[in-house]
């Protein structure tokens, strides 16, 4: 395993064949990616995920869990990180079923280049850097969110939805200065000035309101 610092993302290694681990590993640290290796899924399982934006190349067959077996424990896990398949046998089947079940990829070793192999990893780690991006976001704006009284959310989430003042006043059994009060200090504790910006926060209003 290699800890030191790489920008460019963590690529996940399991293989059990040591001479494609380290053949992978080389390749991948020259391209400026760092590296962790495992011999088995029960081995990466127990490790847990990398720190930061990654992907994992699984090997298909390999001693203990095989590399379906792997994903669907990552799954359930909670892991979001992209699975490129790597298999020796190009076993068409299985190749379908990771596709199916959320792999970005499936590539036979004695057809991989360099090239390609590089241009799907750069594609994965950019796709888990979106993903947490977007996590992070969510997870900000949750916990503004949380700070709206019952009252200020309810009149919020109305008007991120384009319902006018006086419609709101209505529905809820409120005056309209009043919803106009409610309305200042939830805009307030968002940190929002204008409308527009409370409208784009309505996705996060509708995930919180469905939880």
């Amino acid at each position: 395993m290699n800890d030191f610092d790489g920008a460019r993302g963590t690529i996940v290694i399991v293989d059990d064949d040591d001479p494609v681990q380290e053949s992978l590993q080389l390749l991948l640290e020259t391209a400026g990616f760092r590296t962790r290796r495992h011999q088995t899924g029960e081995e990466l399982l127990r490790h847990g995920p990398p720190d930061g934006p990654a992907c994992v190349l699984l090997d298909l067959n390999m001693p203990g869990l095989n590399g379906i077996e792997v994903q669907e424990s990552l799954h359930e896990s909670g892991w979001d990180v992209p699975i490129v398949f790597l298999t020796g046998h190009g076993d068409v089947p299985a190749a379908v079923k990771a596709l199916k079940s959320g792999a970005v990829d499936f590539l036979q070793k004695n057809q991989l280049n360099a090239a390609t192999l590089i241009d799907r990893v750069e594609q994965c780690v950019g796709e888990h850097k979106r993903r947490m991006a977007e996590r992070e976001s969510s997870e900000a704006e949750k916990s503004l969110l949380s700070r709206l009284t019952p009252r200020e959310f309810e009149v919020a989430h109305q008007a991120a939805s384009g319902v006018t003042n006086k419609v709101i006043g209505l529905e809820l059994g409120i005056s309209e200065r009043t919803v106009e009060i409610h309305r200042g200090r939830a805009m307030k504790k968002l940190g929002l000035r204008r409308a527009a910006d409370l409208a784009r926060m309505k996705p996060a209003f509708d995930k919180l309101a469905s939880d």
